[in-house]
């Protein structure tokens, strides 16, 4: 039992103290709470701080600093220099919010403000475009340019003046207003004048015999600088032997050119070929195009067309033909610039026509050269100043005298002997322009359009009636079961105009009272239209079956003619490489004969010179081997008279 006890007041002791520790520590919450609840100070609002970029300024706070926030470094950063005092740097321009905790909890905010420095911008605008009034303003990350200017090439410069001072040219934001006391749109009158002259004189003779000859002599003076006559197939017989007469022959006359004027003499067989030609001839051109663009904007017309120009592509077997387009025609770009009565202008102006008689013929396509007539020049005038960008004037004369030699020489008589062909050209060629403003309220050139020359369709020969409807209207049921005594009321169809749309299938109308035999009569009627119609349909239809087999006659002829012509090309063009295969083994098999016959010549050249070099060798031996000889004759010679010498020498010494 004391045991039980004992349990029993230590179990009540540990309740006591865990609920004791519970008050406790709930005491202690509130308590926190209540402390940290009257803590809380909220953020004050402070002072706005506007800086520019680049630049730093001191903040003083008034009390001691703890901690600061911006929301974002990239605009501005703060620097705590000393207890009270913050150090702000402007980055870029933009507005955000800095947070300045004191060491008493409170929170003040700040306003920061980072702008560009635009007081040398506004100093550069005025400078530079003095009398027109520009402000510049920030506005974020942009500058705002407003005011008042002259032209849109201002706009344009102070833009590009502005850009300087951002990132990049779309951050300036002109609002510039131009004032529309002048106008900047310009006409350009252009003038191309052209005027070609050309003459020609050809004088020349030729005498010729027959082809059977003049007493059995052929016979033809010529000085080769025209066509002349020639001889073809001639054939003779006569005896075997020297000077024996001819017994038969014959021959054909061959023509190039009958030239002016031809005489022959069959009693005499003589004939004469004259040459005696003058030829002028006058060309004259003359093209104005005329061109509006705005001040500033380049502008281009063209007058023409463009022509397909076949390329081959490719090498080997694998060649492609690709079509490229060529322009010709009247040709204008110009780029006009206002500066007050005078405009700077930069223009390209040509003239090109189609030259068939200088084309060229490709793999069966006729490719016609281009004339052309143009000039690029940069320049200024005044307001309806005309001036010649450009200019031409070319003469040509050629003149060439054949004649034959000796007899030629001979006065009078040589000049049945002599040919001359003289031609002269002259080319004058001059391009003007003539800008003008053109005022505000401008018309331009003139109002009218070309008048038509011919109209467009004439009045109609013959009308139609329109054709009837597709579904004919059915008269009421009630007109048909009407009692006797009703009054008959006729029933009264609108005619139709002559061009109008098909009539619906089923129109409402009213039921009136009629006659059986008046409604039958617009049935009829019907019918008749319906048969006219079926009839002219049927008429058409064969028409046109008509048309469509003479079409598919003609593509098939085209067709034809078109395979005729690819096939003649082919074969001329096989002719044309046989032709060249032929004369590339001709020059082929010519070469190495030439080249065999060098290598032979210089074969032979070699064994000569080793020849005379084997020749000069052995004299060369020879005559060192005679030195040699004679040196040894005279070293023997010498040493016998030594020898005798010595034994004189002794024989006196005894």
């Amino acid at each position: 039992m004391r045991g039980r006890s004992r349990q029993a007041r230590r179990a009540g002791q540990v309740g006591q103290s865990r609920a004791t520790r519970v008050r406790r520590t709930l005491a202690i919450l509130v308590l926190l709470i209540a402390v940290v609840g009257n803590a809380i100070i909220y953020a004050t609002e402070g002072e706005n701080v506007t800086l520019t970029v680049g630049r730093s300024m001191v903040l003083d706070t008034g009390r001691p600093i703890a901690r600061v926030s911006l929301t974002s470094a990239d605009i501005a950063d703060a620097l705590v220099t000393s207890a009270n005092e913050l150090l702000i740097n402007g980055k870029t321009p933009g507005t955000i919010s800095m947070f300045v905790w004191d060491r008493s909890g409170g929170i003040r905010r700040y306003e920061v403000v980072v702008q560009r420095d635009l007081g040398r911008l506004s100093t550069q605008l005025q400078e530079l475009f003095p009398g027109e009034s520009i402000s510049a303003q920030n506005n974020g990350r942009s500058i705002v340019l407003s005011g008042t200017v002259t032209s849109k090439e201002v706009v344009d410069r102070a833009v590009s003046v502005a850009a300087g001072c951002v990132d990049k040219k779309d951050d300036v934001v002109p609002l510039l207003q131009v004032q529309s006391a002048r106008s900047n749109q310009v006409l350009l009158h252009v003038r191309f004048a052209e005027v070609s002259r050309t003459a020609m004189t050809e004088l020349g003779a030729s005498f010729f015999t027959s082809p059977t000859g003049v007493k059995q002599t052929l016979g033809r003076v010529s000085t080769e600088q025209f066509p002349s006559i020639g001889f073809d197939e001639i054939k003779y017989t006569k005896p075997l032997g020297w000077a024996q007469d001819v017994t038969s022959n014959s021959g054909k006359f061959t023509f190039s050119d009958f030239l002016n004027l031809f005489l022959f003499s069959e009693k005499y067989d003589l004939g004469v070929i004259i040459k005696a030609l003058q030829t002028k001839g006058l060309f004259q051109s003359l093209a104005e195009p005329n061109l509006v663009a705005e001040s500033g904007k380049e502008a281009s017309f063209l007058a023409g067309g463009e022509i397909p120009v076949p390329v081959a592509q490719g090498s080997g077997g694998t060649i492609a033909i690709s079509v490229q387009w060529k322009e010709f025609g009247i040709r204008l770009n110009f780029l006009p610039q206002v500066n007050g009565t005078r405009v700077h202008l930069k223009v390209r102006p040509e003239v090109s026509t189609l030259d068939f008689n200088n084309a060229i013929v490709l793999q069966g396509f006729r490719i016609p050269a281009l004339s052309s007539r143009r000039t690029e020049t940069e320049l200024e005038l005044e307001n309806g100043q005309t001036f010649a960008i450009a200019g031409l004037l070319n003469n040509n004369m050629n003149t060439a005298l054949q004649k034959i030699p000796g007899i030629g020489d001979i006065p009078i008589l040589g000049l049945l002997f002599q040919s001359k062909a003289a031609q002269k050209n002259q080319t004058e060629l001059v391009v003007m322009i003539t800008p003008e403003i053109l005022p505000n309220g401008s018309n331009g050139v003139t109002p009218n359009l070309p008048r038509i020359i011919e109209p467009y369709l004439g009045p109609p020969k013959k009308t139609f009636d329109s054709p009837p409807p597709a579904f004919p209207s059915v008269a009421p049921r009630g007109a048909a079961q009407s009692p006797a005594g009703a009054p008959a009321v006729p029933v009264v169809t609108p005619a139709a105009p002559a061009v109008t749309p098909a009539a619906p299938a089923e129109t409402p109308a009213t039921p009136v009272a009629a006659p059986t035999a008046p409604a039958a009569k617009p049935d009829k009627a019907e019918l008749k239209h319906q048969e006219k119609a079926a009839e002219e349909q049927r008429r058409e239809s064969e028409r046109l079956k008509k048309e469509a087999a003479v079409q598919e006659k003609r593509d098939a002829e085209a067709a034809r003619e078109h395979a005729k012509r690819d096939e003649q090309a082919a074969k001329e063009q096989a002719k044309r490489d046989e032709k060249a295969a032929r004369e590339k083994a001709k020059r082929d098999a010519a070469a190495a004969k030439q080249k065999a016959e060098v290598d032979q010549a210089a074969s032979d050249a070699a064994a000569k010179l080793a020849a005379e070099q084997a020749r000069k060798q052995a004299e060369i031996d020879k005559r060192q081997q005679k030195s040699l000889e004679d040196a040894q004759a005279r070293l023997k010679a010498a040493e016998a008279v030594y020898q005798a010498e010595l034994a004189k020498r002794g024989s006196r010494n005894q």
